[in-house]
């Protein structure tokens, strides 16, 4: 009986080793729901945007921008939309010109929403790096129940 528990212990443990680990892609692809594909840029490592609502309608939304070695200045237009049931969007708010020194930005802000509509925020990063500016843009859509 030992042995044979001891037997599983092993395999359990072989398993758990060769079990897949987390990767992603880069591509020139951008975030969808909870699916993340990682863009390959030139001035910046990494670029996130959050919007959460609840249920009272407030929207939180957010971002960060992590710029390379090297990034001496971040820049980011926020713009927040409602995704209209024919597929156009109307604009709800815009934050214009969040800046900050150096290779790290991050935001975050609420603005209340009607419910029973999708919405979304599209944040576009102007990223300073060795005297070279990129401009790069991720969206999150979100729906307020």
């Amino acid at each position: 009986m030992k042995a044979r528990i001891l037997v599983v212990l092993c395999v359990l443990s072989l398993l758990s080793i060769m079990a897949p680990t987390h990767v992603y892609a880069e591509t020139k692809a951008i975030a969808q729901d909870e699916i993340y594909i990682q863009p390959f840029w030139d001035n910046v490592a990494r670029m996130s945007t959050g919007l959460l609502i609840n249920n009272s309608g407030r929207a939180l939304m957010s971002g960060s921008v992590i710029g390379n070695p090297g990034t001496t200045s971040i820049t980011v237009n926020a713009v927040l939309q409602r995704v209209n049931s024919n597929g156009t969007l109307t604009h709800i708010a815009s934050f214009n010109n969040i800046r900050a020194e150096g290779d790290i930005w991050v935001w975050e802000r609420p603005h209340y929403v009607a419910r029973g509509h999708y919405y979304q925020l599209t944040l576009t990063a102007t990223v300073v790096r060795n005297g070279h500016s990129e401009v790069v843009s991720l969206s999150r859509t979100t729906r307020a129940n």
